[in-house]
């Protein structure tokens, strides 16, 4: 299903918003189900088969939603203004959100995306005809060694490591394979614009959205982070405001 108009974008530099998406997109489409602790007990691999064949079966029942997922879309399509573009990125093993991006069927990259490819820092339950580009796929309980570097997570650290405005969506940097990924910004904080950036979190728990600013603050110590106390379906319905104060979209 991968369908990249490029990986390597000529956006202008401040000028592109990246997306960290969480379980909590998915949730919010119906996409509830987590593995099974029983399944600890599995060699990895059949851990893994198993993992990607559910979700898949998941995502096609009629209960899932993504309406949200697709309003979000067509709202950064009418209203992101010039010079400005996004970028997506999630820890997700879903691809929900691709899957609506694809949908669009766009015959040209449109001047708001950056890239029409979500990058899935975990790994994905996609159906591909090979995976030597994409991530490893990790599971929560994975030791962060773990994550090896492959053309996706390259590519993405990348484009992550040079850019300045960050919203985190249903995303905790909870489990260690996630913690890496702020360590791995730490590293390069005193050097690279992402050191000085600025972080929206949107999350509906009060203590959830305490815990990421304090992760992000510990990995950023000069980043700004604001909080937004929504559950994203709620932001998405009051206009993204945050997005407007940025000067983003109008």
């Amino acid at each position: 299903m991968i369908n990249l108009f490029n990986y390597l974008d000529g956006t202008v530099m401040g000028r592109r918003v990246d997306w960290f998406f969480g379980r909590g997109l998915s949730i919010g489409c119906g996409l509830t189900w987590d593995v099974p602790a029983a399944w600890d007990w599995l060699p990895r691999n059949e851990q893994i088969d198993r993992i990607k064949e559910t979700i898949r079966h998941k995502m096609s029942e009629p209960h899932i939603e993504t309406s949200d997922i697709r309003r979000f879309l067509d709202l950064l399509s009418s209203s992101t203004k010039e010079l400005w573009q996004h970028q997506f990125y999630t820890t997700n093993w879903d691809y929900l959100l691709q899957s609506q991006i694809l949908s669009m069927r766009y015959q040209t990259k449109p001047r708001w995306l950056a890239n029409s490819h979500v990058y899935h820092l975990n790994g994905t339950a996609e159906t591909l005809t090979t995976n030597r580009n994409r991530s490893d796929f990790i599971l929560a309980k994975d030791n962060v060694n773990v994550r090896t570097s492959t053309c996706e997570t390259r590519n993405a650290y990348d484009r992550i490591v040079w850019n300045t405005k960050f919203i985190v969506v249903g995303m905790r940097f909870e489990c260690e394979v996630d913690k890496f990924i702020l360590r791995s910004l730490n590293r390069v904080e005193d050097d690279l614009p992402i050191g000085n950036s600025h972080w929206i979190i949107v999350d509906p728990d009060s203590v959830t959205l305490c815990n990421i600013r304090y992760r992000i603050k510990k990995a950023l110590p000069r980043s700004d982070v604001k909080v937004v106390p929504y559950k994203f379906d709620y932001w998405l319905l009051r206009g993204l405001p945050e997005l407007k104060d940025w000067g983003v979209i109008s």
